[in-house]
């Protein structure tokens, strides 16, 4: 059992401060008794919103301090996780984008032939163009894209690779279809999440809600297909770049 023992020490150093060691030696029993009666009647109690000393007597010689608030630890690194982000529409289309089914493309010519056009890739990653066919795109960046269209758009225009009256091309991506991440070990939110396809990791952990602090930066692996295609050091991002 704890016992509580009330503090008066300040009380006493000023009563002693007022004494001399010589009157002290001079006090009879019964004298020193009544001070000690005196000094305890006059005890100050500590209040309930203070921080109190218990010493357990099981264990001799601890001591706890106890205080009214709790104190929370916060590790480095995982609060970075915490963040909204907003940003994606307004990021230009990373030169190394692989289009895919559901994707969304803007096709666009110019010159001595005007048009615009959307088409949307289907799940075999193929586009109609009327009077050409079907047209493959899947795994094309936007560059690798922009020259199949030339070949083939050239069929029925021409002027696509006429220098002298010449067509332009140019090829934007229109809506983007999110991609299934599936998240395991100490997430906050496991399971399966909608992710922008521009991500890279760190901001598909931002969007499945962070790390928990039970788990590791150190170690956050990648695998596709039941292979690791990479294991990344947070920490390491963190304080180096």
């Amino acid at each position: 059992m704890i016992k509580k023992y009330t503090i008066f020490l300040s009380f006493i150093s000023v009563v002693l401060a007022q004494i001399s060691m010589s009157d002290i030696n001079k006090l009879s029993n019964s004298q020193l008794d009544l001070i000690k009666k005196e000094l305890k009647s006059k005890e100050v109690p500590i209040s309930d919103s203070s921080a109190s000393i218990d010493i357990d007597p099981v264990v001799p010689g601890s001591v706890t301090i106890k205080s009214p608030s709790s104190v929370s630890t916060t590790y480095f690194g995982y609060n970075y996780f915490k963040r909204d982000i907003n940003f994606f529409d307004n990021v230009p289309t990373p030169p190394d984008f692989k289009l895919g089914p559901g994707d969304e493309i803007i096709l666009s010519l110019w010159g001595e032939t005007n048009s615009r056009e959307n088409f949307v890739i289907n799940k075999e990653g193929l586009i109609y163009y009327e009077n050409i066919g079907f047209i493959n795109l899947s795994n094309k960046n936007l560059k690798e894209a922009e020259l199949v269209l030339v070949e083939e758009l050239s069929r029925i225009y021409s002027t696509l690779k006429d220098k002298e009256n010449q067509t332009e091309l140019m090829l934007e991506l229109g809506k983007l279809k999110s991609i299934n991440v599936y998240f395991s070990g100490q997430i906050e939110t496991p399971g399966i999440h909608l992710i922008h396809p521009f991500s890279d990791i760190f901001l598909a952990i931002v969007q499945a809600g962070g790390v928990k602090q039970e788990g590791s930066l150190r170690q956050v692996q990648l695998i596709r297909n039941n292979k690791v295609i990479s294991t990344v050091d947070f920490y390491s991002f963190f304080t180096d770049g």
